[in-house]
């Protein structure tokens, strides 16, 4: 029930990010991405829009079949794209070591069970300098009154955020996977929660 609801409700409840800082990091982030292309937990379709015909091969997963209903039909408006979808989870992904030249995560890796695992499998399927690009909100190292919050909402937002994690240290653990942050940007979410805020975006670079 609540999968559904949250892929009913998920694209109205980030409609003010999206207009306030997501859709502008997406673009910095994809519209120079090309060759074979492989997004985690896509949901919706969110990131479709800013994706070029540069890319040769679009691989998007998406374990919620109520989310993936949705981004398979987004996905036929994009025609200039060759896209694939399946429901795979990032901790086990079927595809031969150094598959893809980038593989794009944003707002995923606060949801996913096991972040090291996905970032281990993350880091084997990319080719040799293959880029990760991320979005993704993380804990409030440096607002220690925020931080208090987090760890005290934490249990009841993973309940209703479906799976979602508020004090996750991702910055940490891609580095800790094998990553080189080639460029990162330390901002605020603006048109969420505070607590959901913290947030880090750019790409890091498989060594």
């Amino acid at each position: 029930m609540l999968s559904w609801l949250m892929a009913k409700y998920y694209d109205p409840m980030l409609r003010d990010a999206e207009t306030r800082c997501l859709q502008e990091w997406r673009k910095q982030l994809l519209q120079a991405l090309s060759a074979d292309v492989l997004e985690l937990g896509s949901g919706t379709g969110a990131n479709l829009p800013f994706y070029s015909n540069a890319v040769n091969r679009l691989v998007l997963t998406e374990p919620s079949k109520h989310m993936r209903k949705q981004l398979i039909a987004k996905s036929k408006e994009y025609s200039h794209l060759t896209v694939d979808i399946f429901d795979y989870e990032a901790e086990s992904l079927p595809f031969p070591d150094s598959s893809f030249d980038a593989i794009v995560s944003t707002l995923v890796l606060c949801s996913v069970k096991n972040q090291e695992q996905a970032l281990a499998e993350i880091h084997r399927v990319l080719r040799p300098q293959g880029k990760l690009i991320f979005i993704e909100h993380v804990i409030a190292k440096d607002r220690p009154e925020r931080l208090k919050w987090q760890r005290r909402i934490e249990p009841f937002w993973k309940v209703l955020q479906c799976g979602c994690h508020l004090t996750r240290d991702t910055e940490k653990n891609i580095l800790q996977a094998g990553f080189e942050v080639k460029n990162i940007n330390r901002q605020s979410m603006r048109g969420v929660p505070p607590i959901a805020r913290p947030t880090i975006w750019g790409e890091a670079i498989k060594v």
